[in-house]
């Protein structure tokens, strides 16, 4: 992209956002839950992107909801798909782990999520300091654990970060203000996932392109989680000083 502000595609599937982000070539980040690959393949003619146009399948995490259709678009489009090493186990074995609920909505959700679906051997299966230029798009890879080990986001120019699932948007999967911002449904550990959303809040964003609901703007998130910059979380409070959820 050399600089330029990217294009980026928002897919709203049933249950998860994929993004079609553009540089020197598309890439497609996040590939939703099983069976959304005809919905992705024809989001993306409606756009103009042809299946050969994919370079690359970059995932955010390796949760079910977002790998569930990598390998039936990786048959379409022949792009490798690429997920943090610490997360490539899941979609080996084709199941979320167990996960605990941050609230609410996420324990009520658990029974009609996708726990497991096809799995899979990721072609690349990368570190820290993974650089998806060669495979078309200009980005950084910050690390964002906690939602799962392995979750990862895409800061882009212009101020735009892919952030996975680090935060969702608004209530029953973005349905009800979506562009309010709220904790993911489930924290691997709310620690880390805490400091990396420490992490995020120091960076010049714009615009939060998340999992589920929004887009967030970077505003709206300081405005209502700066104060997490300076919380350290306890043994009964979570990342927004709620009490935690007893599962």
């Amino acid at each position: 992209m050399n600089g330029a502000t990217p294009e980026i595609l928002t897919l709203r599937l049933p249950i998860v956002n994929a993004y079609l982000v553009r540089g020197r070539r598309w890439v497609l980040i996040d590939a939703g839950a099983p069976g959304d690959e005809g919905r992705i393949l024809l989001a993306a003619e409606r756009h103009g992107v042809r299946p050969r146009d994919i370079g690359l399948i970059l995932l955010t995490h390796g949760h079910v909801d977002h790998f569930g259709a990598a390998a039936a678009l990786q048959r379409a489009t022949g792009a490798p798909i690429a997920v943090h090493r610490a997360d490539a186990g899941y979609p080996r074995n084709g199941r979320n782990p167990d996960m605990r609920a941050t609230g609410f909505e996420g324990r009520i959700f658990r029974p009609f999520l996708p726990w497991s679906g096809p799995t899979l051997e990721p072609d690349i299966a990368f570190a820290d300091d993974f650089d998806p230029a060669p495979y078309g798009l200009d980005a950084t890879v910050i690390p964002v654990p906690g939602h799962s080990p392995g979750s990862v986001a895409f800061p882009l120019s212009g101020g735009a970060l892919i952030a996975g699932d680090l935060l969702r948007g608004g209530f029953l999967g973005g349905r009800l203000a979506p562009q309010r911002p709220n904790p993911p449904f489930y924290a691997a550990d709310r620690s880390q996932l805490t400091a990396s959303l420490q992490k995020v809040l120091a960076l010049p964003l714009g615009t939060l392109y998340v999992g589920h609901g929004g887009p967030l703007t970077a505003a709206a998130v300081r405005r209502r989680y700066d104060h997490a910059t300076h919380y350290r979380p306890s043994a009964t409070r979570d990342i927004h000083g709620l009490p935690e959820s007893r599962e």
